[in-house]
């Protein structure tokens, strides 16, 4: 099972969660050596610009996909969205959003709410919000590989912690 860890970029810099507070973690390409050297094969990054549909931070993972593998929250934006697959990045996104005209649809990675009750048809992966035993089960069989974050990792069942492919991890 996969440990990714979280990071948070803004305005070019990559940021931690501690205590409810950002901390600057520093350069992204920094960080990313220094975790592939730790065994890290993907971060999971939430872009706080991006989230807004602004373009600032693309340069960035240009670099960081040369190091590591990525997957990127993001606006559901198409011109956004177009830019970080051709980059390579996995595209982190609500799973309403219309995969119909995608041709990577490996790289789909559907952020599911707790209330979703669809199956994130055209998306590879699954990042589960609020996870319980009943949703990792239920996208498991429907192929996707599910993440879950680190504190609902705990609440799982043991055969629902089996069958993740990964945990995403603040720390």
């Amino acid at each position: 099972m996969l440990r990714i860890p979280l990071l948070l970029m803004k305005d070019k810099q990559a940021f931690t969660r501690k205590d409810g507070a950002l901390r600057l973690a520093g350069k992204p390409i920094d960080i990313a050596k220094k975790l592939k050297g730790k065994g890290v094969r993907l971060i999971h990054i939430v872009d706080t610009d991006a989230l807004k549909g602004l373009s600032t931070n693309l340069d960035v993972y240009d670099n960081l996909t040369y190091v590591i593998n990525v997957q990127v929250e993001c606006a559901p934006k198409q011109d956004i969205v177009m830019k970080l697959l051709s980059l390579r990045c996995r595209v982190v996104l609500p799973p309403s959003f219309d995969t119909s005209s995608l041709k990577e649809k490996r790289l789909l990675v559907a952020k599911i709410p707790e209330d979703y009750d669809g199956d994130a048809e055209g998306f590879h992966d699954v990042v589960l919000e609020n996870a319980d035993s009943e949703s990792v089960k239920r996208f498991s069989s429907l192929g996707k590989r599910v993440l879950v974050f680190e504190p609902d990792y705990h609440k799982l069942d043991p055969e629902a912690q089996k069958v993740l492919w990964g945990i995403i991890s603040s720390s």
